[in-house]
């Protein structure tokens, strides 16, 4: 194997900008990015300052645990500060004095995509430099490069993973600054990079003498994020590592090498974000992400056994929404997640018929704490879907906060 030799630095500036200079990594948890964007939806054209953007975005706050202070100041409020978050991502437009959230925002603030069809939309879409977000391009067109990192990363991760054992299908914080980033500004082949990563781990090459694109704290802070983004939303399992945050590992999850494959050799026809889902979806790449990443989650529960013994007892077996009374179709559904602190208590949870499970824990549907039903688009289109109540009746013993809670965060 010809050892990778080290590239050079295509301008000063030359670095991969997630949304802010200074990252709040917290805001890219979906439960506070999701609840401020659907705060600024249901305040279109508000002031960010204003009372009720204010009062909104203290109950986020306080309903998710966020370390991160919402409300700030009139002054400083979370758009002047911090608002690239979602405008980077397109869900928020460039407004002067008001709120305006995008088509593509408002189809995922209302339900009517699932997270993982916004999180295939933007690794599809996402390309550095980032226009939405970054005034000045000239260096970047001076050379005309143009990256789209979601998407590279993950093609990295599928050419490891066909090369070598799925385990180690991985990439760390590290690899990704001092490797993956300084070859991109090159316009390097695929392969390149792949090499590039197996001789560094295996001590033949130094990348520490490779060129420094990302100088600062803050510099290695946004590239991490492009890792974060793509593990909260199932594509990546993190593996925390003792030696810091630059050595953990992002692990290929939920979406096969072939789909990866598939993804990449998509050609967008229309650029209209709110467009490009609906040619993603076509692939069936969400639909498979979402139920590969609900499968594991499952799988990782270790008392998940008892907890539906429990819950079909307590609903007489019976399905909350199809009124289905055969056990081997019938699964238990948590409410509040258990990846953000819900629990296995008989109020947290639904009886449920797999395939209405699936959709529940993939945001195809939705239950309103008043009994009121919401099925996503695609859900709608699909006949048998159609035809489910708009509402059901919510057991006394269920705790509704758990239900409002999941619409507002999940």
């Amino acid at each position: 194997m010809k050892l990778i030799k080290p590239p050079r630095k295509p301008f000063d500036n030359y670095k991969w900008r997630w949304a802010v200079l200074t990252p709040t990594e917290s805001l890219n948890e979906p439960p506070v990015f999701l609840g401020v964007l659907r705060v600024f939806n249901k305040y279109q054209n508000y002031a960010p300052s204003s009372e009720e953007i204010m009062h909104g975005l203290a109950l986020v706050q306080k309903e998710t645990n966020s370390k991160v202070d919402l409300v700030r100041t009139r002054e400083r409020n979370l758009v002047r500060n911090s608002g690239q978050y979602w405008k980077a991502l397109g869900l928020l437009e460039e407004a002067h004095g008001t709120v305006i959230v995008s088509p593509f925002g408002q189809l995922l603030a209302e339900g009517k995509i699932t997270q993982v069809e916004f999180a295939t939309t933007v690794i599809k879409t996402l390309e550095l430099p980032n226009r939405k977000i970054t005034d000045d391009t000239s260096e970047w067109d001076k050379i005309d490069l143009k990256i789209k990192p979601l998407e590279l990363i993950l093609d990295i991760l599928a050419l490891i993973a066909d090369r070598y054992d799925m385990v180690d299908a991985f990439i760390t914080p590290f690899e990704l600054i001092r490797i993956i980033i300084p070859l991109a500004g090159i316009k390097s082949p695929i392969n390149d990079y792949v090499d590039a990563i197996l001789q560094h781990r295996q001590g033949l090459i130094d990348v520490s003498r490779w060129p420094d694109c990302s100088t600062s704290s803050n510099d290695k802070r946004m590239a991490r994020e492009f890792l974060i983004f793509l593990s909260n939303y199932g594509f990546c399992r993190k593996e925390i590592n003792e030696n810091g945050n630059a050595n953990e590992r992002y692990i290929l999850s939920s979406i096969s090498k072939e789909e990866i494959v598939e993804l990449h050799k998509l050609k967008i026809i229309r650029s209209a974000l709110d467009n490009v889902v609906n040619q993603i979806r076509i692939t069936q790449i969400p639909a498979s992400v979402e139920r590969k990443r609900i499968s594991r989650i499952v799988l990782e529960r270790p008392n998940q056994n008892i907890f539906r013994k429990n819950i079909l007892n307590i609903f007489r077996s019976t399905c909350l929404v199809t009124g289905v009374t055969i056990e081997n179709v019938l699964e238990a559904s948590h409410i509040k997640p258990i990846e953000y602190k819900g629990d296995d208590s008989f109020n947290n949870g639904l009886c449920l018929r797999s395939d209405i499970h699936q959709l529940f824990d993939s945001n195809h549907l939705r239950i309103m704490p008043s009994g009121e039903l919401i099925l996503s688009e695609l859900a709608l289109k699909i006949n048998n879907y159609g035809k489910l109540p708009r509402n059901v009746e919510i057991p006394n013993f269920v705790n509704r906060r758990f239900l409002d809670w999941r619409v507002k965060y999940y």
